[in-house]
């Protein structure tokens, strides 16, 4: 009983000395950087392939209007992600969780307005646009959690302040 006592003493030790998994861990900086990447190539696709992005997303023809919105969509989409990546190695500040809420909100919208669409309105669809859809949600939520994350920051260092 006494060795397996020290094992477990040991083990635990050497659990304890274990350096923790910073691979699951994504920094705000890379985070952005992923999202300003997608949002430039979303802006590429839907400005200059804007035919192809609209058949991949479940539109059957695409006619002028279809392609005149899906140009304003991918020129809007590209703005916002310019800030993005200009802002990725920014300090924490106001105006930086301000993007990060407003990115969140802009992107958790489409997706519920995206679902609204499909699902109560029965817009045509396809399988790119389900796992699109999936992946804005994930990216909203990280929007979210930075913001909350880094206002969480911004409290505990202007108490230590005080």
């Amino acid at each position: 009983m006494h060795l397996n006592t020290g094992i477990d003493l040991v083990l635990s030790l050497a659990v304890y000395q274990l350096p923790k998994p910073n691979y699951l861990i994504m920094s705000r900086s890379l985070f952005l950087l992923l999202a300003g990447v997608y949002g430039i190539l979303l802006f590429v696709a839907m400005l200059f392939a804007t035919e192809s992005a609209l058949q991949s997303y479940g539109v059957a023809t695409a006619d002028l209007n279809h392609v005149s919105i899906m140009q304003f969509l991918g020129l809007s989409t590209g703005a916002l992600s310019v800030p993005l990546l200009l802002n990725r190695n920014a300090p924490n500040s106001h105006t930086l969780r301000t993007l990060l809420l407003a990115q969140g909100g802009y992107i958790l919208g489409g997706v519920v307005l995206g679902f609204y669409h499909v699902y109560v309105l029965h817009v045509p669809s396809s399988s790119f646009f389900l796992a699109d859809t999936l992946f804005r949600l994930v990216l909203g939520l990280g929007f979210i959690y930075f913001h909350t994350r880094e206002s969480e920051l911004a409290r505990s260092e202007s108490s230590v302040l005080v």
